[in-house]
């Protein structure tokens, strides 16, 4: 097996945000709405990238149990690819990463929080 020529490095956390919502009524279904942007600063030069990865919890959802903002990033590099290659991978294979490391985050947040532990579901970042 020979390793990549589009790596990574040590993903983080850069921002954090919970906020729970007393009068939610735990008998109720929970539906979560989320939102993910992703930014791409790109070094072209020295071929590297810092990818952040941001969601965005019930924002505009009046009942939700809690609304909740993290961004995790990481910068990214790469040798002997070709642009279009970069590209997709920065936009698509970089999140899909990133996601990986926000999940438990994520899920660590809620379990501590009264609601249950919510688990992101996969995101098909090429849509």
């Amino acid at each position: 097996m020979k390793a990549s020529n589009f790596q990574f490095l040590n993903p983080y956390l850069e921002e954090m945000f919970f906020a729970g919502n007393d009068n939610f009524d735990m008998n109720e279904d929970i539906e979560m709405e989320n939102s993910f942007n992703v930014q791409v600063k790109k070094d072209k030069e020295n071929r590297r990238a810092k990818v952040e990865l941001v969601l965005e919890t019930n924002v505009n959802v009046e009942d939700a149990p809690f609304r909740m903002r993290v961004k995790v990033a990481s910068d990214f590099k790469w040798d002997n690819l070709d642009d279009e290659s970069v590209e997709a991978m920065l936009k698509c294979n970089a999140p899909a990463l990133l996601l990986s490391y926000m999940r438990p985050i994520v899920a660590n947040i809620t379990n501590v929080s009264k609601f249950p532990v919510y688990n992101l579901p996969f995101v098909n970042f090429q849509e």
